[in-house]
């Protein structure tokens, strides 16, 4: 397997912490800028389960690139096309433009993953 489609893993790290630690630390700061309405924290702990779940993802694809376990790689593939998947139908359908761009951020990571697959005999990692 190619290097470079280790470093995507890094990529996936940099922005699940970056979403992450707001999310789980200071929810209410950041949750206005993103287009939802603070009050959301207060309703449940859903805003910081949240936050929760993007760190131990960060730290999943950090151990992925840290070890080079290439049969996890394409693993991440597909989790994140069905993450991607679920922010573009919310985004849509809530009207919410930052679930659109974060599915942005994410095709990103799957195309440049994807990229440096290229010339890769991905069966034999399924």
């Amino acid at each position: 397997m190619p290097a470079k489609a280790f470093l995507w893993q890094l990529y996936i790290a940099t922005y699940t912490a970056l979403l992450g630690l707001p999310f789980l630390l200071f929810p209410k700061s950041v949750i206005p800028y993103m287009g939802f309405d603070p009050s959301m924290v207060d309703e449940g702990p859903f805003v910081r389960l949240t936050g929760m779940f993007l760190l131990c993802l960060t730290l999943i694809t950090f151990r992925i690139w840290q070890k080079k376990i290439e049969e996890m790689v394409l693993g991440t593939v597909v989790l994140r096309l069905f993450i991607i998947a679920v922010l573009l139908a919310m985004g849509i359908m809530e009207g919410f433009p930052f679930l659109l761009i974060m599915a942005g951020v994410a095709g990103t990571g799957v195309a440049g993953t994807l990229w440096t697959l290229r010339n890769t005999d991905l069966k034999q990692y399924l």
